[in-house]
């Protein structure tokens, strides 16, 4: 039997900042490359499922000006603060454009200060209400964003699904890590073409 109708397809960091052709942090990234690639993979799977009852959820990471939310004095935390990313209102801060003429289609969340989706966001009232127990994983990054939803989506009970070839680490290396040692302890690991063949579409 399908699951699409409780499956929900997170969309994390999708903003220039991240994925813009003149990525911030672009240059922190081996291979930067890769960032177009798992792009386009997530342009071509969301477009897919937004001709299906899987519901698009968008959820973005924003700051004020100033970062005044962020209090870390090391770390990436840190390091967004110092180099003034993810503003309210800037380019940067914005959903890439490749996803504006579907604006309308996704379901956005607003409010994430860190790492976790379900922290200051309405995201777990929002997959409870909709009966979604599926997730399905994609954005930025790996070892950050990622790896924080999923272990609380796992622990909230919902049945995590990270999407290799949609997520990206700093490191080619440290992607493998995650998804063939780390992910498997509290999510399942696939490609979006095997989760749309699997899933007859």
């Amino acid at each position: 039997m399908s699951q699409l109708s409780n499956t929900a397809l997170l969309l994390i960091g999708m903003q220039n900042d991240h994925f813009g052709p003149e990525c911030a942090l672009r240059a922190s990234i081996e291979a930067p490359e890769r960032i177009d690639e798992v792009k386009t993979n997530i342009l071509n799977l969301t477009n897919k499922l937004l001709e299906t009852s899987v519901d698009v959820i968008n959820l973005p990471i924003l700051f004020r000006e100033g970062h005044p939310e962020i209090t870390q004095e090391v770390g990436i935390l840190a390091a967004i603060k110092q180099g003034g990313l993810f503003v309210e209102g800037t380019t940067g801060g914005c959903v890439i454009d490749e996803l504006v003429p579907i604006n309308d289609q996704v379901t956005t969340l607003p409010g994430r200060t860190g790492f976790n989706t379900f922290v200051d966001t309405k995201l777990n009232e929002h997959l409870t209400n909709k009966g979604i127990r599926h997730l399905l994983l994609a954005g930025a990054s790996t070892a950050v964003c990622i790896d924080s939803t999923a272990r609380s989506g796992y622990e909230l009970g919902y049945d995590v699904i990270v999407l290799e070839d949609c997520t990206i680490s700093r490191t080619p290396a440290e992607q493998e890590m995650y998804c063939h040692s780390i992910f498997p302890i509290y999510a399942s690991v696939t490609t979006s073409n095997e989760w749309l063949s699997s899933n007859g579409l």
